[in-house]
């Protein structure tokens, strides 16, 4: 069994090595990818190494300005910064810092800690580099989507004590809260793909006959085992006919936070899939302005609440 196991586990590394070393051949460093309206701040000496910095026209360099950062979706595998770029020139419009970073997938070979560890090194860059400009950073606010939100969590519950900012608070969109609850069921895409994202998260063999063996390695990718009364406050969204994460996800995610004592709110968009949207047409704006307006309102509320303004 453990030799069976072992050459598994060379089959499934070598095959990511290879997918890594073409991905990576053919990439351009995303640093060359700046709109002109943005500032690239490079944090690792890698493809995806860097940080796409918007500033506000007017910052009082005697006041710290708070800042945040947002990380993109892709399902661990693709995806850009420039996907919230407009949310990031918004927030800057509304007199915040706003970022959005790229960062390494499982096809440049990254793992869930890689991506942790990423996310570290860009807002320590992030911060230096404002620092640099004689801006001071305030507070940190951090929002995902999707996978974005996955690793986020991870670092915001993992990490909060190391932070090189002061986390104010997180947005979780779409998270992954834990991958077993989508592999029960595999009625979402995640539950279907559940064994495989978290063998290329892990950069171990996981398998349902293996659970307990990679019961450390699984609890290191999931949120929700990682919850303590100290993890920042959090505002949890998702859709309900939500296909590719299941919405129950958020429903455990928020039930945790809750449990712990942490502040949290939960944004349900009823009806509205992965992207809080239907497959409608004209009429889906309208369909879900409630729902971004308590997602607003919601978010208002905690940066006045907890941030530096």
């Amino acid at each position: 069994m453990i030799m069976v196991y072992s050459a598994a586990r060379r089959v499934f590394t070598a095959i990511l090595a290879m997918i890594a070393f073409f991905n990576n051949l053919v990439s351009v460093p995303s640093a060359k990818n700046t709109p002109e309206d943005a500032f690239s701040v490079v944090y690792a000496d890698t493809v995806w190494g860097d940080l796409k910095l918007f500033l506000p026209e007017r910052i009082d360099p005697q006041k710290p300005t708070d800042v945040l950062l947002t990380i993109h979706g892709g399902a661990w595998v693709s995806g850009s910064a420039k996907i919230f770029y407009e949310d990031c020139r918004a927030a800057a419009k509304a007199g915040y810092i706003a970022a959005s970073m790229n960062y390494s997938k499982i096809f440049n070979g990254a793992s869930a800690s890689d991506m942790v560890n990423e996310i570290g090194l860009a807002i320590s860059a992030m911060k230096a580099d404002l620092e640099a400009r004689g801006i001071q950073p305030g507070k940190l606010i951090m929002a995902g989507h999707s996978a974005g939100a996955h690793i986020m969590l991870l670092y915001a519950y993992a990490e909060y004590k190391h932070c090189p900012m002061d986390i104010a608070f997180v947005v979780s969109n779409c998270a992954a809260a834990d991958f077993l609850i989508d592999a029960e069921k595999r009625e979402s895409m995640v539950g279907k793909a559940a064994y495989l994202l978290m063998s290329g998260l892990t950069k171990e063999i996981v398998l349902p006959s293996t659970l307990e063996r990679n019961a450390e390695a699984i609890r290191a990718i999931t949120p929700l085992r990682l919850i303590t009364p100290d993890v920042p406050p959090t505002i949890v969204v998702q859709g309900t006919e939500d296909k590719l994460i299941s919405y129950q996800n958020s429903v455990a995610l928020f039930k945790a936070l809750q449990e712990n004592g942490v502040d949290s709110v939960h944004i349900t968009y009823e009806g509205a899939g992965h992207f809080l949207s239907s497959k409608g047409g004209s009429d889906v704006k309208d369909k879900f302005a409630a729902d971004d307006a308590r997602r607003g309102a919601a978010f208002y509320a905690f940066a006045e609440k907890y941030c530096s303004r």
